[in-house]
């Protein structure tokens, strides 16, 4: 079964062939790796994290998905998302809001110049154990002002849990927008952890009928490090639940642990 881990951070000394000897290490064929975020904001730091992730990604691009962990307050943080995505083939953006919201004009700069350039944007959604007392910035319902642009494309982490709920009726917005056609919606949901074991069952439960497993992205968020010891074991808690409790078909276990994350990236 191929995997592709949707949410995987660097902490920012790894080397490609360390991402990629993990990744072998773990069974993971493809992942979205996410820069160390530039914490200080200067134009230097995001200048860094950028081109550390490029030179990550470029160990194999067909395997490794960099994204840049975007800070929306950070100097020149738009000129360099443009310049590692365009120069350096970077794939997309990474966001957690900090003392923001996603529904504010702090990020807008960001949203446009990604809807320009086409590539998609990760997001945190549901409670936050870093950052502060930033959940109440990182609520799923805040995320339905995406509408506001057309063929952006964005995923929300975690099933926005606790808000489960709230996230899967985001991505019913969403897809209304988009004239109630699936394949026409902008919105994913990366699935990675954030929903404890208890909640697990109904948070898929609910997710696959309602979303289809076509825009479930299977997620770890971990790190490169961490990945052989995490990814085996989050593989398997989940394939059992869509197996055996779920009753997913092979072909709908495969979207999951990879197809959904491959039609995220296509264009």
């Amino acid at each position: 079964m191929r995997i592709w881990d949707c949410h995987s951070h660097l902490r920012g000394d790894e080397t490609g062939r360390f991402v990629l000897d993990q990744m072998d290490a773990a069974g993971v064929e493809r992942v979205n790796l996410f820069s160390k975020y530039p914490h200080t904001g200067t134009r230097e730091d995001v200048r860094e994290a950028v081109d550390h992730i490029a030179e990550v990604q470029k160990a194999d691009p067909v395997r490794i998905y960099g994204l840049i962990f975007a800070n929306p307050r950070a100097e020149g943080m738009v000129e360099e998302i443009e310049r590692g995505i365009v120069d350096l083939g970077l794939r997309g953006v990474k966001m957690i809001p900090d003392h923001w919201s996603p529904c504010e004009e702090v990020p807008a700069p960001i949203y446009e110049k990604m809807q320009e350039l086409g590539k998609p944007i990760q997001f945190h959604s549901g409670i936050l154990y870093g950052f502060g007392d930033s959940s109440r910035f990182c609520r799923p319902v805040l995320y339905e002002a995406l509408i506001n642009y057309p063929g952006l494309r964005f995923s929300l982490a975690h099933i926005g849990w606790p808000w489960v709920d709230e996230c899967i009726a985001v991505f019913g917005r969403c897809r209304a927008a988009a004239g109630y056609k699936t394949e026409d919606c902008q919105m994913w949901i990366d699935t990675c952890r954030g929903t404890p074991d208890a909640w697990r069952e109904e948070a898929l439960r609910k997710a696959v009928p309602f979303c289809g497993v076509e825009r479930l992205m299977f997620g770890v968020d971990g790190s490169p490090a961490s990945m052989k010891e995490q990814a085996p074991v989050h593989v398997r808690k989940d394939l059992d639940l869509l197996r055996d409790v779920l009753g997913l078909s092979e072909a709908q276990i495969e979207m999951y642990f990879f197809g959904a994350c491959e039609g995220f990236w296509e264009e």
